[in-house]
């Protein structure tokens, strides 16, 4: 689970990466785009299987249970606030989709306008491929602030991650297994600086991890799922609290 400041950092390092290639090799565009891509998948990949922590994922299947929830997404569709946030991600990917028409127009406006872009660049001291880099870095810059200035118009603020919410969870002394996330498992205890917040009054438990990823698990037993956690996952900290009011 890649944070939304990660995401953002790996975009502005990919636009920079594609100005340059534009600028020295521009018939290795597509190269770069698909390599972001892979690239993205195998961190999302990477990530989402990182919260096993330190414990190999055999000792938690293996380990003994102590619950099990099946209907763990039936009780989160019940959860509005959810619902919201899963609404406003749709929301901001349609209107992506609605702006990649423009994106194209103003790439081609763009090509069409590079030589005298580059020379009005080398005519204020900015010449061979910086001149080229910096025009095409400006390029996506403006789509990329466009794309920004549309969400936070149509959604409101931008939109806020929503938490990775499995299907189904089994708990166990050495940590979570989740239904349906590409088989990957919590392990405890749970990296330091992680923090367990209990919310019975929407039925769950989220796990918070410090670089800002965040897991919830929905259940009619979030109290007992809550105790589990802190007690076998905490390891004695006390990063565990109870949120019964807390916002999504």
């Amino acid at each position: 689970m890649l944070s939304e400041r990660a995401m953002m950092l790996i975009g502005q390092l990919y636009l920079a990466v594609l100005s340059l290639v534009i600028a020295i090799a521009p018939h290795y565009y597509w190269l770069v785009f698909i390599v972001y891509i892979v690239a993205i998948m195998a961190l999302g990949m990477y990530s989402a299987r990182g919260v096993s922590g330190k414990v190999p994922r055999e000792e938690v299947v293996k380990a003994r249970t102590l619950m099990k929830e099946d209907k763990a997404f039936e009780i989160a569709m019940e959860d509005e606030d959810l619902i919201r946030l899963y609404a406003g991600q749709a929301k901001s990917m349609m209107i992506m989709l609605l702006l990649l028409p423009i994106y194209y127009i103003l790439f081609r406006a763009a090509a069409a306008y590079h030589d005298e872009a580059v020379a009005n660049l080398n005519s204020i001291g900015i010449h061979g491929v910086l001149a080229g880099f910096v025009f095409w870095l400006l390029v996506f810059e403006a789509m990329f602030l466009l794309s920004q200035a549309s969400r936070k118009l149509m959604v409101g603020g931008g939109v806020k991650q929503p938490p990775l919410v499995p299907h189904g969870f089994r708990v166990t002394e050495k940590g979570i297994v989740m239904k349906g996330s590409m088989g990957q498992v919590i392990g405890f205890p749970l990296p330091e600086g992680s923090e367990v917040k209990l919310n019975e009054s929407k039925n769950y438990v989220e796990i918070r991890y410090p670089k800002g990823s965040r897991v919830r698990l929905y259940t009619r037993k979030a109290r007992k799922l809550y105790e589990y956690i802190v007690r076998y996952g905490l390891a004695g900290r006390v990063e565990g609290k109870e949120a019964s009011k807390e916002p999504a």
